[in-house]
Protein backbone atom coordinates (compact mmCIF):
# COMPACT_ATOMS: atom_id res chain seq x y z
CA UNK A 1 0.00 0.00 0.00
CA UNK A 2 1.45 3.01 -0.70
CA UNK A 3 1.99 6.06 1.67
CA UNK A 4 0.14 8.48 0.46
CA UNK A 5 -3.30 6.19 0.23
CA UNK A 6 -2.48 5.25 3.81
CA UNK A 7 -1.99 9.03 4.76
CA UNK A 8 -5.60 9.47 3.16
CA UNK A 9 -7.01 6.55 5.20
CA UNK A 10 -5.69 7.95 8.84
CA UNK A 11 -7.30 11.10 7.87
CA UNK A 12 -10.54 9.80 6.61
CA UNK A 13 -10.85 7.56 9.94
CA UNK A 14 -9.84 10.40 12.13
CA UNK A 15 -12.84 12.57 10.64
CA UNK A 16 -15.26 9.78 11.12
CA UNK A 17 -13.45 9.72 14.82
CA UNK A 18 -13.66 13.32 15.57
CA UNK A 19 -17.68 12.65 14.05
CA UNK A 20 -18.64 9.65 16.58
CA UNK A 21 -16.55 11.31 19.63
CA UNK A 22 -19.11 14.97 19.03
CA UNK A 23 -22.30 12.93 18.27
CA UNK A 24 -21.65 11.03 21.32
CA UNK A 25 -20.67 14.15 23.35
CA UNK A 26 -23.80 15.84 21.89
CA UNK A 27 -26.08 13.71 23.49
CA UNK A 28 -24.26 13.05 26.64
CA UNK A 29 -24.94 16.77 26.93
CA UNK A 30 -28.56 16.61 26.28
CA UNK A 31 -29.60 13.84 28.12
CA UNK A 32 -26.89 15.40 31.08
CA UNK A 33 -29.61 18.17 31.22
CA UNK A 34 -32.15 16.65 30.98
CA UNK A 35 -31.30 14.79 34.13
CA UNK A 36 -29.87 17.89 35.74
CA UNK A 37 -33.48 19.20 35.08
CA UNK A 38 -34.91 16.40 36.95
CA UNK A 39 -33.33 16.08 39.41
CA UNK A 40 -33.92 20.04 40.48
CA UNK A 41 -37.35 19.88 40.02
CA UNK A 42 -37.30 17.15 43.15
CA UNK A 43 -35.76 19.53 45.38
CA UNK A 44 -39.05 22.29 44.93
CA UNK A 45 -41.28 22.69 47.63
CA UNK A 46 -44.08 20.35 48.06
CA UNK A 47 -47.05 22.54 48.50
CA UNK A 48 -51.46 21.32 48.48
CA UNK A 49 -53.07 22.79 45.14
CA UNK A 50 -56.57 22.81 44.07
CA UNK A 51 -56.86 21.67 40.56
CA UNK A 52 -59.25 24.30 38.57
CA UNK A 53 -59.36 22.87 35.26
CA UNK A 54 -58.74 19.88 33.70
CA UNK A 55 -59.99 19.37 30.08
CA UNK A 56 -59.46 17.52 26.80
CA UNK A 57 -57.51 20.52 24.37
CA UNK A 58 -58.44 19.19 20.89
CA UNK A 59 -56.39 20.18 17.59
CA UNK A 60 -57.81 19.77 14.28
CA UNK A 61 -57.16 20.96 10.91
CA UNK A 62 -58.92 19.41 7.83
CA UNK A 63 -55.63 18.08 6.69
CA UNK A 64 -54.38 16.27 9.07
CA UNK A 65 -55.86 14.04 12.25
CA UNK A 66 -56.92 15.13 15.91
CA UNK A 67 -54.62 15.84 18.25
CA UNK A 68 -55.49 15.97 21.82
CA UNK A 69 -53.57 17.30 24.84
CA UNK A 70 -54.77 17.69 28.43
CA UNK A 71 -55.22 21.18 29.56
CA UNK A 72 -54.56 21.75 33.55
CA UNK A 73 -54.61 24.51 35.67
CA UNK A 74 -54.35 24.72 39.39
CA UNK A 75 -54.13 26.99 42.38
CA UNK A 76 -51.99 27.62 44.87
CA UNK A 77 -50.88 29.90 47.64
CA UNK A 78 -46.59 30.14 47.89
CA UNK A 79 -45.09 32.39 51.27
CA UNK A 80 -48.40 34.30 51.45
CA UNK A 81 -48.55 34.68 47.47
CA UNK A 82 -51.47 33.49 45.72
CA UNK A 83 -50.84 31.42 42.16
CA UNK A 84 -51.81 29.64 39.11
CA UNK A 85 -49.75 27.51 36.96
CA UNK A 86 -50.62 25.61 33.88
CA UNK A 87 -47.62 23.12 33.98
CA UNK A 88 -48.34 19.16 34.49
CA UNK A 89 -44.33 18.49 34.34
CA UNK A 90 -41.66 21.55 33.40
CA UNK A 91 -41.86 20.95 29.86
CA UNK A 92 -46.02 21.47 29.81
CA UNK A 93 -48.14 19.23 27.64
CA UNK A 94 -47.73 17.13 24.42
CA UNK A 95 -50.12 17.25 21.37
CA UNK A 96 -50.96 13.45 21.09
CA UNK A 97 -53.12 11.22 18.80
CA UNK A 98 -54.69 8.93 21.78
CA UNK A 99 -57.49 10.57 23.45
CA UNK A 100 -57.25 7.91 26.04
CA UNK A 101 -53.92 9.02 27.44
CA UNK A 102 -55.67 12.82 28.23
CA UNK A 103 -58.51 11.01 29.68
CA UNK A 104 -56.45 8.86 31.77
CA UNK A 105 -54.37 12.42 33.13
CA UNK A 106 -58.04 14.07 33.62
CA UNK A 107 -59.13 11.13 35.94
CA UNK A 108 -56.35 11.07 37.93
CA UNK A 109 -56.36 15.34 38.35
CA UNK A 110 -59.94 15.52 38.12
CA UNK A 111 -62.00 19.28 38.75
CA UNK A 112 -62.19 20.74 42.08
CA UNK A 113 -59.94 17.95 43.66
CA UNK A 114 -57.33 18.81 46.03
CA UNK A 115 -53.66 17.76 44.88
CA UNK A 116 -50.03 18.57 45.60
CA UNK A 117 -48.18 20.49 43.24
CA UNK A 118 -44.10 21.09 43.73
CA UNK A 119 -43.26 24.80 43.53
CA UNK A 120 -39.64 26.24 42.40
CA UNK A 121 -39.09 28.71 45.32
CA UNK A 122 -36.43 30.82 43.54
CA UNK A 123 -39.46 31.38 40.58
CA UNK A 124 -42.83 31.48 43.12
CA UNK A 125 -44.90 31.37 40.04
CA UNK A 126 -43.74 28.24 38.45
CA UNK A 127 -45.47 25.07 39.78
CA UNK A 128 -45.44 21.49 38.44
CA UNK A 129 -47.93 18.56 39.28
CA UNK A 130 -45.29 15.86 38.61
CA UNK A 131 -41.45 15.25 37.68
CA UNK A 132 -39.84 14.65 34.45
CA UNK A 133 -38.29 10.71 34.41
CA UNK A 134 -34.47 10.61 34.92
CA UNK A 135 -33.90 8.25 32.21
CA UNK A 136 -31.87 9.82 30.35
CA UNK A 137 -29.31 10.28 33.17
CA UNK A 138 -28.81 6.27 33.67
CA UNK A 139 -28.64 6.16 29.67
CA UNK A 140 -25.92 8.25 28.88
CA UNK A 141 -23.08 5.59 28.77
CA UNK A 142 -24.70 4.69 25.78
CA UNK A 143 -24.00 7.79 23.90
CA UNK A 144 -20.77 7.98 25.86
CA UNK A 145 -20.10 4.65 23.89
CA UNK A 146 -19.42 6.61 20.61
CA UNK A 147 -17.74 9.16 22.33
CA UNK A 148 -15.19 6.63 23.43
CA UNK A 149 -14.73 4.61 20.22
CA UNK A 150 -14.32 8.03 18.56
CA UNK A 151 -11.55 8.41 20.50
CA UNK A 152 -9.91 5.25 19.97
CA UNK A 153 -10.59 5.80 16.13
CA UNK A 154 -8.83 9.29 15.94
CA UNK A 155 -5.89 7.25 18.20
CA UNK A 156 -5.78 4.23 15.81
CA UNK A 157 -5.34 7.00 12.91
CA UNK A 158 -2.86 9.04 14.38
CA UNK A 159 -0.65 5.87 15.23
CA UNK A 160 -1.21 4.16 11.56
CA UNK A 161 -0.11 7.88 10.07
CA UNK A 162 3.29 8.06 11.95
CA UNK A 163 4.14 4.48 10.31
Amino acid sequence: MSEKSSKAGSIYLFGIGLFLFFLGAGFCWLMAKSFRSASDTREWVETPCLIIQSEVGKRADVNIAPEYRWEVAFKYQFQGGDYVSELYKPRGQKWQKSIEKVKKQIAEYPQDAQSVCYVNPENASMAILDHDTKAAGYSIWFPAIFSVGGIGMMVGAVRGARK
